[in-house]
C-alpha cells in the first residue's frame, strides 16, 4: 500500500503547520472579558472596578514579599533533575548542584522582581509540548497542553507560594479538595483565569497592593509556543490563564474560584481542581432551589469569564423514593445535560 496517510492527525508527522494551529487552538481563551463589571446585589457576583487592578509604578519599599538567601537555596537543591529544561536550556541539576553558588545572585533578581512588581519576560516565556489525551487523535482538542517553563521561575515561584498563602483566611473554601495542603492533588490549567478579576479578589482576601501587581504582571504578556519534534511555531504572547507546570498556576486558580460556594442551604458546591460538583438535597419532590444553584452557578461562571463544558457534565439522581416518577432533564446554557439515574 503506497501513499498511505492515517485519517487522524498525528503530532508525530512533523506537520510544520501544525503546531501553528496548535498554538492558536491553545490561546483561543486570549481576549480581554466579556462581561460587564458591574455591581451585583448579592457579594458573590460582585466585580470590583478593574482600576483596582491597574499597574502602578511603586518604590522597592512598597514590596511586602523579601525572600531570604536560604529560602532560595533551599528551592535550587530541591530541582529534580530528571525534569525537562525550560525554553532557556537551563537544565535542573545545574541549578541543584550549583545551589551554594547561585542562592545569592537569584535572591536579588527575585526581591527585585518582587520590588519592581515586574516578571522578566525570559522567565515567563514557556514551550508547550503534547501529550495525547487519546489513542487516535481526530481533533486539536485530543491534544493535552503540557508547559515547560524556565527552571529558575519554578524555584523563585516555590519561594514566593509560602508567602501569598500566609495573609490569606484559615479555613478558605473547605470544599476545595485540591491545591491545598494535605489534601490530593492533581494538575489542571486554568485556561480562562483572567488576571483583571482575580487582583481585586486577592486584595479582598489580604494579600498586598505590590504582591497583587506582581501576581498580575507574572500572568501577562507570557510568551508561548508549540514544539513538534523539530518543528516549533512562532511565539503568541498571552494574558490570559496560568499555563500547566507553574507552581502558582493551582492556587490562583483555586483563589480565583474560592466564593463559588453554594446559595441555598439544601445544596453544596464540592470543588475538587477544576471540576466542579453541586449536590442538592431534593425533598417533597420539589426541585427549585436546586435548579435555582445550577442556573446561578452558570451565571457566576459566566461572570467570571470560565466555560462550563456541557460535553462533559453529567448529571446522577439517587432517588430513594418507594414510587419513582420521571425527572426533568437538566439545561446548562441551553443545552441538556447527560443524566445517570441510579
Amino acid at each position: 500500500m503506497t501513499n498511505y496517510r492515517p485519517s487522524h492527525l498525528s503530532a508525530e508527522e512533523g506537520d510544520p503547520q501544525l503546531v501553528e494551529e496548535l498554538n492558536s487552538f491553545f490561546a483561543r481563551f486570549e481576549a480581554a472579558p466579556t462581561v460587564a463589571a458591574t455591581p451585583h446585589t448579592n457579594a458573590r457576583y460582585k466585580v470590583v472596578p478593574t482600576e483596582a487592578a491597574t499597574a502602578t509604578p511603586h518604590t522597592p519599599t512598597q514590596s511586602s514579599i523579601v525572600l531570604k538567601e536560604h529560602e532560595v537555596r533551599r528551592t535550587l537543591k530541591a530541582v529534580n533533575p530528571r525534569k525537562a529544561a525550560g525554553p532557556d536550556g537551563v537544565p535542573g541539576r545545574v541549578l541543584r548542584d550549583c545551589a551554594d553558588q547561585l542562592a545569592g545572585v537569584l535572591t536579588k533578581i527575585f526581591n527585585q522582581s518582587l520590588s519592581q512588581a515586574t516578571v522578566p519576560s525570559c522567565l515567563k516565556t514557556s514551550t508547550i509540548i503534547l501529550v495525547p489525551k487519546k489513542k487516535n487523535i481526530s481533533c486539536l482538542n485530543d491534544y493535552r497542553p503540557v508547559a515547560l517553563t524556565p527552571h529558575p521561575m519554578k524555584c523563585f515561584e516555590k519561594a514566593v507560594l509560602p508567602h501569598i498563602v500566609a495573609p490569606l483566611p484559615p479555613g478558605l473554601d473547605p470544599y476545595q479538595f485540591a491545591y491545598r495542603a494535605n489534601r490530593s492533588t492533581e494538575d489542571a490549567i486554568a485556561t480562562a483565569l483572567h488576571s483583571a478579576l482575580l487582583v481585586p479578589k486577592l486584595l479582598d482576601l489580604g494579600l498586598s497592593h505590590s504582591t497583587c501587581l506582581w501576581i498580575k504582571d507574572f500572568l501577562s504578556d507570557r510568551p508561548q509556543r508549540v514544539r513538534i519534534g523539530p518543528h516549533t511555531s512562532t511565539t503568541l504572547s498571552l494574558s490570559t490563564g496560568s499555563p500547566q507546570g507553574c507552581m502558582l498556576s493551582p492556587l490562583l486558580y483555586s483563589l480565583y474560584t474560592h466564593h463559588f460556594s453554594a446559595v441555598h442551604p439544601s445544596n453544596s458546591i464540592i470543588k475538587f481542581a477544576d471540576d466542579t460538583t453541586v449536590v442538592g438535597c431534593i425533598s417533597r419532590g420539589d426541585e427549585t432551589a436546586y435548579r435555582d444553584e445550577v442556573e446561578q452557578l452558570s451565571v457566576l461562571c459566566k461572570a467570571n469569564n470560565l466555560q462550563l463544558n456541557k460535553l462533559k457534565t453529567q448529571e446522577m439522581v439517587v432517588d430513594f423514593r418507594r414510587k419513582k416518577t420521571d425527572i426533568l432533564p437538566l439545561y446548562i446554557y441551553g443545552g441538556c445535560v447527560e443524566s445517570l439515574g441510579l
